[in-house]
């Protein structure tokens, strides 16, 4: 009995150890299992739509309508872009206030640009925005700069007081008020270089009225007077200047200055108003009461007439080489009866003739007239001085 109990105890060791023996070769099924299942939720949970991916998509959304949003003036850009302008207003007049301040920044940047590369267009275009925004200064700034690189001075000084009444900054009002000076300085300087009086007498009798910077153009007035020789308007108008705090000086000066030259011109008897064509200087006169338009010509030897123009001259000699500053030309020498400017009469007077085709001049006056007189060319002034000899 105690043999068999002892062979069956043997028997359970042995089966045992071959069980433990063959687990460890093949581990069981639940253990696989339980690694399958955990692929399966990180699986389910990147394909699956749950609570917590809806939560994780949520930001995404937020994102796309902000992406959305910055989109909009990417759009006004674009327009802009493909010179779409008018569209480009349409979409800035029903756009919301946070996009019209994008907008706004925008249209500074692109007209910066576009003033440079087609300022013809830029005018157009800057004038319709400011109809769109009328009280827009930056935008005004840079029609002022436009007009400026235009030669529109006139409409940049226009602009310029509009902004200064408009301004309620001290500050502001002082920084425009000195480019206010600037461009009127240099606009009388282009109306006296370009020799139109007449706009410019009208451009700083308009500014005194006004009665900004009053006294800059009153003195700038008077001296336009000084250089044509109208002491009397240019006196009354130093007068009213006189004791101003930064024109007093130099109005002083100039009234000196003016009646030093009152004394010089008594040397002389007569004085004639010149018209300037180009670089020269243009005199009328009568030759045997025919009306004639002369250039002077100190380098020419003698008066010299187009040969079509007159027809009543004595002749003397022909084959005469003639000096100007062109050249020598070969002219005929003949005489008039007379030859006048205004009050002045010379008799037997001797010229040359020979073919002069140029614009609004029929001749030139040479040295034989010159030589008679003592004569002075104020070329600033556009005036001959001359005194019998």
């Amino acid at each position: 009995m105690f043999n068999i109990l002892l062979a069956l105890t043997a028997g359970i060791l042995i089966g045992w150890n071959f069980h433990s023996f063959f687990i460890a070769l093949d581990p069981p099924k639940i253990f696989k299992n339980d690694i399958n299942i955990s692929q399966t939720k990180i699986s389910t949970l990147l394909s699956t739509p749950t609570k917590e991916t809806n939560i994780t998509k949520q930001p995404n959304k937020i994102a796309e309508s902000n992406q959305t949003k910055i989109t909009l003036p990417i759009s006004f850009y674009t327009l802009l872009n493909d010179n779409l302008f008018s569209d480009a207003m349409a979409l800035y007049i029903n756009a919301n206030h946070k996009n019209i301040l994008l907008y706004r920044s925008t249209l500074e940047s692109y007209f910066q640009d576009k003033i440079v590369t087609d300022p013809t267009e830029s005018l157009i275009q800057l004038k319709e925005y400011i109809n769109i925004e009328p009280e827009n200064r930056v935008t005004k700034q840079q029609l002022i700069e436009l007009y400026k690189s235009l030669k529109k001075y006139d409409k940049a000084i226009h602009l310029l007081i509009e902004l200064m009444d408009s301004s309620h900054s001290v500050m502001e009002q002082e920084k425009i008020n000195k480019n206010l000076i600037k461009m009127s300085q240099i606009y009388i300087d282009e109306l006296n270089k370009l020799n139109n009086p007449k706009q410019l007498i009208s451009f700083l009798e308009e500014h005194i009225e006004h009665g900004l910077n009053s006294p800059f153009y009153t003195f700038n007035l008077a001296e336009h007077y000084t250089k044509v020789k109208e002491y009397p308007l240019a006196i009354k108008l130093l007068k009213e200047i006189e004791f101003d705090e930064e024109y007093g000086e130099k109005s002083k000066e100039l009234l000196k200055k003016i009646e030093n030259q009152k004394s010089k011109d008594k040397e002389y008897t007569h004085h004639f108003s010149l018209k300037k064509e180009g670089n020269n200087f243009l005199i009328n006169v009568e030759i045997n009461e025919i009306p004639l338009t002369l250039m002077l010509d100190t380098g020419a030897s003698f008066t010299l007439i187009d040969e079509d123009k007159l027809s009543t001259l004595k002749l003397i000699e022909e084959g005469i080489m003639l000096k100007t500053v062109s050249g020598e030309v070969v002219s005929k020498l003949q005489e008039a009866q007379t030859f006048k400017i205004k009050d002045i009469e010379l008799k037997n007077f001797q010229l040359v003739t020979t073919s002069f085709k140029q614009r609004k001049v029929d001749g030139l006056l040479g040295m034989n007239f010159f030589k008679k007189f003592k004569f002075k060319i104020d070329q600033e002034a556009g005036m001959l001085y001359l005194e019998r000899k």
